[in-house]
């Protein structure tokens, strides 16, 4: 379950939790009030990439 916490970098109302309840939580925050650090870090970042050979390659 979901519930309201303020963000440590922002201080505007986010959710902590599986995700599936944020609008129930969030629901009588506007958008434009909510945190967006979460969105404004996975914007145009590249996807995380492995660190060395996959398991794959190491066995061959």
């Amino acid at each position: 379950m979901c519930r309201r916490v303020a963000c440590a970098k922002c201080g505007r109302p986010t959710f902590a939790g599986c995700g599936a309840h944020i609008e129930q939580v969030l629901g009588d925050v506007p958008a434009a009030k909510r945190c967006r650090c979460r969105e404004e870090k996975s914007e145009g970042a590249p996807p995380p990439v492995a660190e060395g050979p996959s398991w794959m390659q190491r066995l061959f």
